[in-house]
Order: C-alpha cells, then structure tokens, then sequence
C-alpha cells in the first residue's frame, strides 16, 4: 500500500474524529388521531420508546421488510402490543394500537437529537 495513502486515511481519521458530534438518541414528535401527542425515541442497539399522556412504552429491535408491490418499511412492536411503522421513502408513520383493527395515520411534527449528557463519577462514598 502506498504510504503517501496511509497518511492521509490516518491524518484524515484524525481530524475528523473529533468533529464528529456526540449522539445519544434520536426522537420525532408525532400527531397521531386517536392518540394525539406522541413522542418517540430512538437509541442505540435498537431501543425505542414511545411517550404519550400518561403512558410510556418500550421496544427493542426493528423488524425491515417491504409490502407486496416492494416499498420498504419498518416495524418496532411495543412491549403493550402497539406496533409503530415507518415507511423511509416518504417519511410517513402508521400506528396499530393493540387490540384495534383500524390502523391510525400520524404525522410527523418535529425531529430532534438528545444531548449527550455526562455524569458525574460516583467513587463509592456517600456525601453526608
């Protein structure tokens, strides 16, 4: 390999690392029908949770798969049974609340990135 190259990738791999922004979760802010104001968060290893009113819900992983004519689209089940698709290509959610055949169209009304936070570090002794 030609060592010219491999300084750039290394000094490259450098300077960017850094500018590289810090990401502990993503989350969009739905208006669902029935539901109304819902607030889904995405973390890594697949965690989600989704937040409306009073309630508060968690899933882990997401089933991708596409519809019989090809469009892709992905599935995260809730633990309450409640199963939230996303289809990628025009940024729409569907909700299938548990227990009702009618899925519930919601729209999208905002997106954000939580900040990282760091907390302080615990040395094992308690303040008196």
């Amino acid at each position: 390999m030609n060592l010219s190259l491999l300084r750039r990738a290394l000094l490259l791999t450098t300077v960017a690392l850094p500018l590289s922004a810090a990401w502990a979760g993503e989350a969009v802010r739905l208006e669902c029908v029935n539901r109304g104001n819902v607030l889904v968060s995405f973390f890594k290893y697949h965690l989600s949770t989704m937040k409306w009113k009073n309630h508060f819900q968690i899933a882990s992983g997401i089933e991708k798969s596409k519809t019989d004519n090809g469009t892709p689209y992905e599935t995260i089940s809730f633990r309450n049974g409640d199963d939230l698709i996303y289809f990628p290509e025009n940024e729409r959610y569907v909700l299938f609340d548990a227990g009702k055949q009618k899925p519930e169209r919601c729209q999208v009304e905002g997106e954000f990135t939580y900040p990282v936070v760091s907390l302080p570090r615990y040395d094992g002794k308690a303040e008196s």
